[in-house]
């Protein structure tokens, strides 16, 4: 793994999380699961929290809250059998069992191959932000079948900016968010390309001198294509 410092890149790509790389949602070993105890009722506070407390959820994003404070929140009741932090640690184990778009890894493994950092940048929550980390500084497993999308993905980003950490959304300012790392490192936005899902964060890292291409994971496939065709193009590989 490239690490900050030791290597000159020429470009960068910068990758969003959500709706870009995966889709998945956080405790989803318990919410795809309608066998375990506490499906039903963390499912509906999960529903709840992201879809009528949008100030909670971007102060989480923003780090101002902890996933224990946001579990604290959602008054679920767990029975003996779990432990007191039971959801706080499965906030951060289960983003291994995210599904990565597996097309993209390619593109990106080739792209950093040419001298192209990959920096995955994303408003995401502390937990998010914990089992990235881990993933990334974890030994590389001995078989290729021992390790998970999730991790293989982590281990490809050659930094990581996400908003809990930088304390102020992507979406706030898209170019705060970016120029610094940028000038760290003797690039310019016309050296980066963003790959996020958001209309308004493309719009912005384009005004300020970049390429950005517009994607979500539920894109038809004519429409993947021309994504992809699009990356590889700016990529210049074939």
């Amino acid at each position: 793994m490239n690490q900050q410092g030791q290597v000159r890149w020429n470009k960068v790509i910068f990758v969003d999380w959500h709706g870009v790389l995966s889709l998945d949602p956080f405790w989803m070993s318990i919410i795809h699961n309608e066998e375990h105890p506490l499906h039903s009722s963390l499912s509906e506070a999960v529903r709840k929290l992201f879809g009528e407390h949008d100030d909670l959820v971007r102060d989480w994003m923003r780090g101002n809250i902890t996933t224990s404070q946001i579990v604290d929140s959602l008054q679920i009741e767990l029975e003996l059998e779990f432990p007191p932090d039971y959801l706080t640690q499965k906030s951060v184990d289960d983003c291994q069992l995210m599904r990565i778009n597996g097309q993209l890894i390619p593109l990106l493994q080739a792209a950093q191959e040419t001298g192209t950092a990959i920096l995955l940048a994303t408003d995401n929550m502390d937990c998010f932000y914990d089992a990235i980390q881990t993933a990334r500084t974890s030994s590389p497993p001995v078989r290729k079948s021992e390790t998970t999308p999730f991790n293989t993905i982590c281990r490809l980003f050659d930094d990581v900016l996400c908003s809990s950490t930088r304390r102020f959304l992507k979406s706030e300012d898209p170019r705060r968010f970016f120029e610094h790392w940028l000038s760290s490192h003797t690039l310019e936005f016309s050296d980066a390309l963003l790959l996020d899902d958001l209309k308004k964060n493309c719009r912005e890292f384009q005004a300020a001198g970049g390429t950005a291409i517009q994607w979500k994971s539920d894109l038809l496939d004519v429409e993947a294509g021309k994504f992809h065709s699009e990356l590889k193009s700016w990529l210049q590989i074939s």
